[in-house]
């Protein structure tokens, strides 16, 4: 059997027609699918239709969403194409979309995104830093169209998550970064660690307050939101990992229609 070109019994792709993708198992009621790659389900110059309130995602080491492979494709988005949310110390973001064929033209409808993965913060006195934007921290199935979950100090966000307060025993984790398009940053564990970002913008720096015998005394940074750098720790010259790109070309050509919102670099 076949759904507009694709064979959806898995024997691969059947056909040159538009494909319409379909879900995996629903997500918080939320149609999806992880890990797409685009020559799985279309045919050169063939047509790759995300529709509208659609969650395309990165899973598990995957940091990238949607992998654009087949020559001449066109991307037509009218729902949520979203990277990995920066993991650990200063942790990057993933990217939304990475084209490595030529050609490729990318349609972003009204009220679609495309929105990189944000960064997630750099590291201050023992309190673990904020969470990225896209699911930061989170692992296994993740919490598609809600905030991540509170840290055992600093809270998640909808986009970055907030970082944990200035610890002197240690062990205190930062907020997950959310899956919510544009999202609010999660709160700081206290005054010396930084926020979340919200929406695309940057994590929160924490604050540096003195020395003591044990080092600097400095909060760690918020998660960034979403294609956004997640904040430094307080320290001269710090920052957060990198924001994802929306869209990450690697050098081949692209065409893109943007009536949308796309969160992080196209390049």
């Amino acid at each position: 059997m076949t759904s507009f070109g694709y064979d959806i019994l898995g024997f691969g792709v059947s056909g040159g027609g538009p494909v319409t993708l379909t879900s995996t198992a629903l997500i918080n009621s939320l149609s999806n699918r992880s890990n797409v790659t685009t020559s799985s389900f279309i045919l050169p110059s063939g047509t790759l239709i995300i529709p509208a309130d659609f969650w395309l995602w990165a899973s598990g080491t995957t940091t990238v969403a949607l992998i654009v492979d087949t020559p001449n494709a066109t991307i037509e988005n009218s729902g949520y194409i979203v990277g990995k949310g920066g993991e650990g110390q200063s942790g990057a973001g993933g990217d939304a979309i990475s084209i490595t064929a030529s050609g490729v033209t990318i349609i972003n409808n009204s009220d679609a995104f495309i929105a990189g993965g944000g960064g997630s913060g750099a590291q201050g006195r023992n309190g673990g830093p904020g969470f990225g934007a896209g699911g930061g921290a989170q692992s296994g199935t993740p919490t598609l169209g809600a905030a991540g979950a509170n840290g055992t100090s600093g809270s998640g966000g909808g986009a970055g998550g907030g970082a944990a307060a200035v610890s002197f025993a240690g062990g205190l984790t930062g907020g997950q970064g959310g899956y919510i398009l544009p999202g609010s940053g999660g709160a700081a564990g206290n005054g010396f660690s930084g926020a979340g970002g919200s929406g695309g913008s940057v994590g929160n720096n924490g604050t540096h307050y003195g020395n003591d015998g044990g080092g600097p005394l400095n909060g760690s940074g918020g998660g960034g939101g979403w294609g956004a750098r997640g904040g430094g720790n307080g320290l001269s010259g710090s920052v957060g990992g990198p924001g994802g790109k929306g869209i990450e070309s690697n050098s081949n050509s692209f065409t893109l229609t943007n009536n949308g919102t796309i969160y992080g670099a196209q390049s």
